[in-house]
């Protein structure tokens, strides 16, 4: 139910919230790679909506929650994170711009204070959504290279 309500919240408030829905998609799924999310995990998504949308704080609240009920979701065993991976997936296939919304480096600072184990796990999911984005860049150079040659 809170899921749905901050769903139609961001609806109604936030301009473009389905480019937002899908970066709290993507840090969501490096925080479930990990055995536990902790208040720091929380802080760190803080810290990066603030470099992303800087002192819109409607928009960096508008992150952490639905980061958060993504994470919750998972934990309470309403979805996996092959489920998340695969909507990831399938949101850069439909909607190719969303590769520009992909910052690694915010996705590694995600991995800072991670276990050998959850590192390890988290590098799987990074080196995953890596691959996803190589794939949906070469893809439109393909698109962009067969429009030239037929021009």
């Amino acid at each position: 139910m809170a899921f749905k309500f901050l769903s139609l919240f961001n609806d109604l408030l936030i301009p473009n919230h389905r480019s937002l829905n899908f970066r709290a998609l993507i840090f969501a799924a490096m925080l479930v790679a990990k055995k536990n999310v902790t208040s720091s995990d929380y802080a760190a998504i803080t810290q990066i909506a603030s470099q992303i949308y800087g002192s819109d704080m409607r928009r960096c609240n508008a992150l952490l929650n639905t980061v958060k009920d993504y994470v919750e979701k998972i934990q309470r065993k309403q979805g996996t994170l092959d489920r998340m991976l695969g909507l990831i997936d399938s949101e850069l296939l439909s909607v190719p711009r969303y590769v520009k919304k992909i910052d690694f480096s915010h996705l590694r600072q995600l991995m800072i204070e991670s276990d050998e184990e959850d590192a390890i796990t988290q590098t799987q999911v990074y080196d995953f959504i890596l691959s996803e984005v190589r794939r949906v860049e070469e893809r439109e150079q393909a698109k962009t290279n067969k429009k030239e040659k037929n021009a």
